[in-house]
């Protein structure tokens, strides 16, 4: 743009000079042009490097500081500047800058969340390989020469081999589902016949637990989704129910139609959650009680793999709880 302009210049000033040599009849125009061109020309080119230190120069300046201190892992604000092209190119470098920030927050948060994971995991395999253990070496130690003890001790001991081999299963599961790997098989499926099936399994632990359960499933619900799946949900769900209800409490699985959606419920007479860990329970390994958790069993990852398994059907879920009056979990499946 400034070559142009000073070619337009020289071309005016050059035709000017013809037209003032040709004119000149008094013997002095031709100097008295001479002067006002070279000053015009020394005019423009000041006003044009003034123009590009102001426009160019320092703006590429300011972002290439920018650049510099983004490259540090800081960040700086930068400037408007006057000129469109110029200006454009720092918003990007701003956007730039913003886009980094968010995914230096979003890589913390995740080595945050991988240490609590880990931690979180040799806690739970460690706490039923040191019972384990422990009975193990009082039956090594003398015990086992009493059959009463020793069958205790085996039966602790064997319990705590299945919380560990519980525990193993869920965690390879949850892998499978965050990885990708486990694939869903979406189909038509009766909800209402897989709720009735999969209830008819705890019917046993219901009554060793002191709990009714109840089945609300009057007719046919047709839903599309992975049957397995969702079956497995339902087992979770119907598990935390029983296990943390009350003696004398009651279990109930409904399932209906609600605005064009399959509606299932899991309701309970439980001891319930309280506000403050609500939000919090479909977190890996998070309990609300962690003493009363580990002596009723169970991995802390069943509510985990529900989130899961629900968001890959895209079906939205909410709990509702009030602690001594049961909780209730919903969650709705295409139709």
């Amino acid at each position: 743009m400034i070559s142009a302009l000073a070619g337009s210049i020289a071309v005016v000033w050059l035709a000017s000079g013809a037209i003032a040599f040709w004119l000149d009849t008094v013997g002095h125009l031709w100097g008295v042009w001479l002067v006002l061109g070279i000053t015009l020309v020394l005019g423009v080119r000041a006003l044009a490097e003034r123009w590009l230190r102001a426009n160019v120069q320092r703006p590429l300046a300011e972002i290439e500081a920018v650049l510099s201190a983004l490259s540090l892992g800081l960040q700086r604000e930068v400037a408007r500047f006057s000129a469109a092209e110029l200006d454009d190119i720092a918003r990007a470098i701003e956007r730039v800058a913003d886009r980094i920030t968010t995914i230096e927050e979003s890589v913390e948060h995740l080595q945050k969340v991988r240490s609590q994971f880990l931690a979180n995991v040799s806690h739970e395999l460690r706490t039923p390989l040191f019972a384990m253990g422990g009975y193990l070496e009082t039956l090594l130690n003398g015990a086992l020469e009493d059959p009463t003890v020793a069958r205790t001790f085996l039966e602790k001991a064997h319990a705590n081999l299945e919380r560990l081999s519980t525990l193993l299963a869920d965690l390879i599961e949850i892998a499978r589902i965050e990885s990708g790997e486990m694939r869903m098989s979406f189909r038509y499926f009766d909800v209402a016949e897989l709720a009735r099936s999969v209830a008819h399994q705890f019917e046993q632990h219901a009554q060793q637990q002191n709990v009714r359960l109840e089945v609300v499933a009057p007719s046919e619900q047709l839903a599309y989704g992975d049957r397995d799946r969702i079956g497995q949900v339902l087992a979770n769900l119907l598990s935390n129910a029983i296990k943390y209800n009350v003696p004398g409490g009651s279990v109930t699985l409904t399932v209906e139609r609600e605005d064009g959606r399959v509606l299932v419920s899991v309701a309970d007479t439980g001891i319930g959650i309280a506000p403050e860990h609500q939000s919090r329970v479909f977190e890996r390994f998070y309990r609300t009680d962690a003493a009363r958790s580990r002596s009723v069993g169970g991995s802390g990852l069943g509510l985990a793999i529900v989130k899961h398994i629900l968001e890959a059907h895209n079906a939205p879920f909410e709990l509702h709880s009030e602690v001594g009056n049961g909780t209730t979990i919903r969650f709705w499946l295409k139709s």
